[in-house]
């Protein structure tokens, strides 16, 4: 007779065997690619497409992207570089064609700000529970207050009250269901 610990540690091992097997799987490329390819890909993901507003011209299957990827691989073949590349199509489409805004002047901003403001709310929240930490206070609501039995009770002999004072007298209960 087996011990539970052993299938259950054999179940542990196939699980893990499995999922290594899965991502071992899921990273492995069909085919390999040319370091041309490769790079083009790259640079399809970087570029967005003018028309398609958010997708790259890798993502977008408009006329324009498809003609924007086969000047990048021409370019490529040519020997320029990813930058005369992007500029290529900065100078012809703008800064808004660039999909990652560039890390310099006021669009580092958009690079500084969002970590600094994810930052700032992790200090603030720090802040706020440990001041209610050292005062005591409890973010949960403390027992509900009980009513005294005599005011209970009271209370319910007016409601009863209320209730035979507008139920109708002669079984007219069963009448009222009956017309709903």
């Amino acid at each position: 007779m087996r011990s539970p610990g052993v299938t259950m540690k054999t179940a542990l091992l196939l699980v893990g065997l499995g999922m290594a097997l899965a991502v071992v799987a899921c990273s492995s490329q069909p085919r390999e690619a040319t370091s041309l390819e490769q790079q083009a890909y790259a640079l399809n993901k970087a570029i967005m497409c003018p028309i398609c507003p958010g997708e790259s011209i890798d993502q977008s299957q408009v006329e324009l992207a498809r003609q924007m990827r086969q000047v990048v691989l021409d370019q490529l073949a040519e020997g320029r570089s990813d930058e005369q590349i992007k500029g290529f199509f900065v100078q012809r489409y703008g800064p808004s064609v660039l999909m990652a805004p560039p890390q310099e002047g006021f669009h580092l901003l958009a690079w500084v700000v969002p970590p600094m403001a994810v930052a700032a709310a992790v200090v603030a929240l720090a802040l706020i529970l440990w001041r209610l930490r050292r005062r005591g206070a409890s973010l949960v609501a403390g027992p509900a207050e009980t009513v005294p039995a005599q005011e209970q009770q009271a209370y319910l002999q007016r409601a009863e009250a209320l209730l035979e004072a507008e139920a109708p007298s002669g079984g007219g209960d069963n009448d009222q269901r009956k017309a709903r």
